[in-house]
């Protein structure tokens, strides 16, 4: 960013100063000045090396933003404290001065001024009376205001010992004066000018009580403008700069200037536009392309989710792309489910994800399951009973999924324990075009106990 100073013709008729600007809160502006967000300063960034600086505090109402900023990388109040104290120096701040920025350490941006400040009053109102005009560019922009000062100012006595030192050291006192740039219809203060000055006790030989008080130093101004309401407030940084400091900015092409294009134009433009339908038509296979592979990625799941409506319809999804016929449950929470496949043979569903092991009872009610369906309907089936065990751990730290128990009841009931990352390498395996279905099915309903075949008690990657 560059740092080149402004010729700047603030209240003088002829004199023109050489302005040095440094915007703080939103970026870029003109090449003229520095700007930084607040989330971006540089490491070795100085206030104090600056004439004139604007702080945009809009992006610490965002409370999130606010609470994330490193404060570690903010300027110091020392650094403020000797940019405001510095010949012809201006402070401008858009937005009010009573915010915390940091989370677990904060800094109050109030700190940055002078120990002395008006109180702020928060309340919200529409009418704006007696604009100075100086400032009457920025107020037709600024249609509601929320805080105004007050007559009333309040000390921060912690730090004031230190603040005042640093000005002069010989400084003993605070004094402030300020100026209505705008106001309320009540005549309250909306936005104002302070000006500071430092006292402190003058050379001599006097007693104690005869000696006179002298102003060591006296402030540049300080100016506070609330923040506008009908443009954002990094374009009002854009006006500030200028309608006060008369810094030239790109004009925008009007419309009128479209009709007059010179015949190099003409082809760019064309190959644009053939850019621009190259991209949407990308765009859309892209979306395309997103909502596949959503689709396919879903049966992820089958190796961390649990549940009725994450695991469950899932599975059943594998098994129909196994080949398996699937129907849905008839009433949630009895069956999750039934299947018949190619040959006719059919299965009744138990889908489990747990942080545990099997238990004994996941086994007993599959077992009532199949047999309420045989007395109840006549419809007879093999339990298959899947199981998605230790669902939170990495699969390579996972525990045996089938204890002793269950293994011995699957056995006498005749039911097939299988996991769902079996599941998941058998259909990693149909679709490398590996998978005998016939054979993955055949050992479904002949197994007795806990489900194996050859290359699907390993996990399938991507190798």
């Amino acid at each position: 960013m560059s740092e080149a100073k402004v010729n700047c013709d603030l209240n003088s008729g002829e004199e023109r100063l050489e302005k040095k600007i440094l915007v703080l809160g939103s970026a870029p502006h003109t090449r003229q000045i520095s700007a930084y967000t607040w989330d971006r300063l540089p490491k070795f960034l100085n206030v104090a090396d600056y004439d004139v600086v604007i702080l945009n505090l809009k992006p610490f109402l965002d409370q999130n933003f606010a609470d994330n900023i490193n404060i570690e990388t903010l300027p110091s109040w020392q650094q403020f404290a000797r940019l405001v104290f510095s010949q012809a120096s201006e402070l401008i701040i858009i937005g009010e001065p009573t915010i915390y920025t940091g989370k677990n350490s904060h800094i109050d941006i109030s700190m940055w001024l002078p120990p002395l400040l008006p109180q702020l009053v928060f309340d919200l109102g529409e009418e704006i009376r007696n604009i100075d005009p100086e400032f009457s560019y920025y107020f037709k922009y600024v249609r509601r205001w929320f805080s105004h000062r007050t007559s009333n100012y309040i000390p921060n006595e912690y730090i004031q010992t230190y603040y005042l030192n640093l000005v002069h050291p010989q400084a003993d006192h605070l004094e402030i004066q300020c100026h209505s740039l705008a106001q309320t219809r009540f005549q309250e203060d909306i936005a104002f000018r302070m000006k500071f000055q430092v006292l402190g006790v003058g050379g001599g030989n006097f007693i104690d009580s005869q000696k006179p008080i002298a102003v060591l130093r006296i402030s540049g101004d300080v100016i506070c403008l609330p923040i506008p309401t009908e443009i954002s407030a990094q374009e009002a940084v854009d006006l500030i700069l200028q309608e006060r400091y008369e810094l030239q900015f790109e004009s925008t092409p009007p419309a009128w200037v479209e009709a007059y294009k010179l015949p190099h134009e003409l082809p760019i433009e064309a190959e644009i536009d053939r850019c621009k339908d190259a991209i949407k038509q990308l765009e859309k296979e892209l979306t395309a392309a997103t909502i596949r592979l959503g689709e396919e990625s879903r049966f992820r799941k089958l190796l961390y989710e649990q549940g009725e409506a994450a695991l469950e319809p899932v599975v059943r999804d594998v098994l129909r792309e196994l080949g398996a016929q699937v129907d849905e449950p008839k009433q949630p929470g009895k069956e999750d489910g039934r299947l018949i496949d190619s040959k006719q043979r059919r299965g009744m569903l138990e889908i489990k994800g747990l942080t545990h092991q099997l238990k004994l009872r996941e086994v007993r009610q599959l077992d009532q399951w199949v047999r309420d369906a045989l007395i109840d309907e006549d419809w007879e089936s093999k339990g298959i009973l899947i199981v998605n065990a230790f669902r939170n751990e990495p699969l390579g730290n996972r525990g045996e999924p089938f204890p002793l128990n269950c293994i011995q009841a699957a056995k006498k009931s005749d039911q097939c324990l299988i996991t769902t990352m079996q599941l998941f390498n058998a259909l990693c395996a149909l679709q490398r075009g590996e998978l005998n279905l016939e054979i993955f099915w055949d050992t479904i309903f002949s197994t007795s106990g806990v489900f194996s075949l050859p290359g699907l008690d390993l996990l399938c990657t991507n190798s």
